[in-house]
């Protein structure tokens, strides 16, 4: 099985990686939206929809406002993000302080498919905003610390783990694995950081997102298993040798996305670049993101700022739009 695993991790790595580095706003919203919708014909499954009528219906759901974002999505881009934080935060409580009592309810199959249909749906167009907003870089970070916490829970879990986590709901995870997933990813946050030449304070900052994005996730993956387990199956799917189903690959992902661009937004992170930055809602799809608010960094001494917070420009300054001109920006 670890040998499957292995396999299919280092064929789809590349994939990713690609994905998210090169696609522009278009193709990359229709391959995420394919992830999304094969994530979704599992979600049906595993809520107890066994006929294929009733999966194709809830793709249809899942799919129209999809291909309907440019409609819906710039009225929701300062606020999204919340419900769906709240959401997961109310989820781990559950878990954490009543795993049994969480395990006994048992959720119609209507309110499955409406909680499924919520969580997909956000989690396509949070990625994709962070993927346009922040950059490629900090949407491939955002997999690489979900990818490298989980290989840290799976080896330090089956190398030191005795402790169960959630014996009710999953019996394979140990608090062992979590303590070694954080500790990991508490040193990619540092590594990262220091990489992108981050204040030390900024780098406490990201340390912290990255720690309650990692808690998130495993909160993502344990209510995943929650419900394999009220349905009696072991896997969403067998998509991927060794990995189950999509749901399964990206049930960690599903969960942490909300909290990473919350936590993003709200304290100012952008890994890439110190440049001027416009926030946009990549729903135009034929191309171009439709611009939404700009925000552009203060004056800084510092090269190495890279949290830039909303100002108006100088007026004796270029304009970023007009870079590479020799107009000025317009007196205000």
């Amino acid at each position: 099985m670890f040998k499957n695993r292995l396999i299919t991790a280092l064929v789809l790595a590349p994939l990713v990686i690609a994905a998210v580095l090169l696609l522009k706003p278009t193709p990359f919203s229709v391959v995420w939206g394919g992830v999304i919708l094969l994530a979704g014909w599992e979600w049906a499954g595993v809520s107890g929809i066994d006929d294929r009528v009733g999966r194709i219906a809830f793709l249809v759901a899942l799919g129209l406002p999809m291909a309907i974002a440019s409609f819906w999505a710039p009225y929701t881009v300062d606020w999204l993000m919340w419900p769906v934080v709240a959401w997961w935060f109310a989820v781990g409580m559950l878990l954490r302080a009543k795993p049994d009592k969480a395990l006994a309810i048992r959720l119609p199959v209507g309110l499955k498919l409406g909680l499924g249909w919520f969580i997909l749906l956000t989690s396509w167009i949070l990625f994709i905003w962070l993927r346009f907003n922040f950059g490629a870089v900090q949407a491939l970070y955002l997999l690489v610390l979900i990818s490298f916490a989980d290989m840290a829970a799976y080896f330090v879990g089956r190398s030191w783990g005795f402790t169960k986590l959630m014996p009710e709901i999953s019996p394979g995870k140990t608090v062992e694995g979590l303590y070694g997933a954080l500790a990991v990813s508490a040193v990619l946050a540092v590594a990262v950081g220091l990489w992108f030449k981050l204040e030390p304070l900024t780098i406490a900052d990201f340390v912290i997102l990255s720690l309650v994005t990692v808690v998130t996730s495993v909160g993502g993956d344990l209510f995943e298993s929650l419900l394999k387990r009220q349905r009696g199956v072991k896997d969403s799917g067998s998509l991927l040798p060794g990995h189950g189903g999509v749901l399964d690959r990206i049930d960690a992902l599903l969960a942490s996305v909300a909290v990473f661009y919350a936590g993003s937004m709200l304290l100012g992170l952008f890994l890439q670049s110190a440049e001027p930055v416009t926030i946009e809602v990549p729903t135009e799809m034929d191309g171009a993101p439709v611009q939404v608010e700009p925000i552009e960094p203060e004056p800084d001494d510092s090269a190495s700022e890279h949290a830039p917070e909303p100002m108006a420009p100088e007026a004796d300054e270029p304009d970023a739009t007009d870079a590479g001109t020799d107009e000025s920006a317009p007196e205000e």
